[in-house]
């Protein structure tokens, strides 16, 4: 099935996947599982990726460059990096153990604002700092007050220097 585009698959106890063949996919809706890895490397279609409530420790979505909406929510993930997806427009990656986010993208002022339904980044006790592409930009409207982000959090455009 090198040709599927849509694939979902929710409450049920999966506990791997492989998609490596399906280089159309677009939209891939996998939550509430027991997966511990996700190659989504060769799906460089990919416009949706929904693989909330697993057991993920990892995720790489550097190769998924038409990215638009990312849910990851409440895995086991440490770090996240989505510089290189540059059309994200929706990302969820609370309820997990991260220690680093990089969300330079290039993008950030894209990612709807209106409401937490397009952004959270919340319950990670141990993210403090998270790149952005401009910091004063985002701590102005990624704020706690709405639920973006943590007490603990703060936004910056290069967390390595100290």
């Amino acid at each position: 099935f090198t040709a599927l585009t849509f694939l979902e698959f929710f409450d049920n106890q999966l506990t791997s996947l492989d998609v490596s063949n399906n280089t159309a996919l677009k939209w891939l809706d996998g939550w509430n599982n027991q997966l511990t890895s996700l190659d989504v490397s060769n799906n460089t279609a990919l416009t949706h990726l929904w693989c909330f409530g697993n057991q993920l420790t990892s995720l790489d979505v550097s190769n998924n460059t038409a990215l638009m909406g990312l849910d990851c929510n409440d895995n086991q993930l440490t770090n996240l990096d989505v510089s290189n997806n540059t059309a994200l427009m929706a990302l969820y990656c609370n309820d997990n153990q991260l220690t680093t986010l990089d969300v330079r993208n290039g993008n950030n002022q894209n990612i709807s604002t209106t409401t937490s339904y397009y952004l959270n980044l919340t319950n990670n006790p141990q993210l403090y700092c998270i790149d952005v592409d401009n910091a004063s930009w985002s701590t102005a409207t990624w704020t706690v007050a709405l639920g973006f982000i943590d007490n603990q959090s703060f936004f910056s455009e290069d967390c390595g220097v100290k």
